[in-house]
């Protein structure tokens, strides 16, 4: 592969992880989770700044555009959902549907460091150490997110999936995943009105 290639296939993953949070806040805002809500909110800023650090890297090293391929929707809620409203959703729903939220994020960090370990070599075979070590930030932020998702589906799986567990969690991780926004806000210069 070329560079172009690998960081064109990167860019496509990204912005595929981004709708990937992006929907699954969505998903747990419909039922009613706003602490699960405000990880996923946190998880996709969090893929947005990488995704345009990686742009604004190739832009400046390799001083070329990325060309977009093609991604893919990870479809992260059902088609079904959208015939209901919040106060439809019984309590096994709710239970089985985190259950399918929390392996899909796992499956999907333990893909994208699959990845870039991939593309890490990719690069690295083709003499470009400096792009490779780029990649390998990303790699190591893909293997932090995949630590915390496998906690916290151990937690979950611990708990049986107990509502009474998820919902027990939901006011901590709600204000705790609103301070780090914050706090990443406020520290890049923003207004802090």
């Amino acid at each position: 592969m070329t560079i172009e290639e690998i960081f064109r296939e990167i860019s496509s993953h990204m912005l595929t992880g981004v709708m990937l949070h992006e929907q699954q806040a969505d998903y747990y805002d419909f039922l009613n989770l706003h602490g699960y809500k405000r990880m996923a909110e946190y998880h996709a800023k969090c893929e947005m700044k990488s995704y345009r650090r990686l742009h604004r890297y190739f832009l400046n090293h390799q001083n070329r555009l990325i060309e977009e391929d093609v991604f893919t929707n990870p479809d992260a809620i059902p088609s079904s959902w959208y015939r209901y409203t919040r106060q439809d959703v019984d309590a096994n729903t709710k239970r089985n549907a985190v259950r399918t939220g929390i392996e899909k994020w796992v499956a999907w960090e333990q893909e994208t460091k699959t990845m870039y370990e991939k593309m890490y070599k990719e690069l690295m075979e083709i003499g470009e150490v400096a792009a490779a070590k780029k990649i390998a930030c990303l790699l190591c932020d893909a293997d932090r997110e995949l630590k915390w998702a496998q906690r916290k589906h151990i937690d979950l799986v611990t708990a049986d999936y107990s509502i009474s567990y998820i919902l027990g969690e939901q006011t901590y991780l709600h204000d705790w995943y609103k301070k780090k926004m914050r706090r990443t806000h406020d520290k890049h210069g923003a207004d802090k009105r």
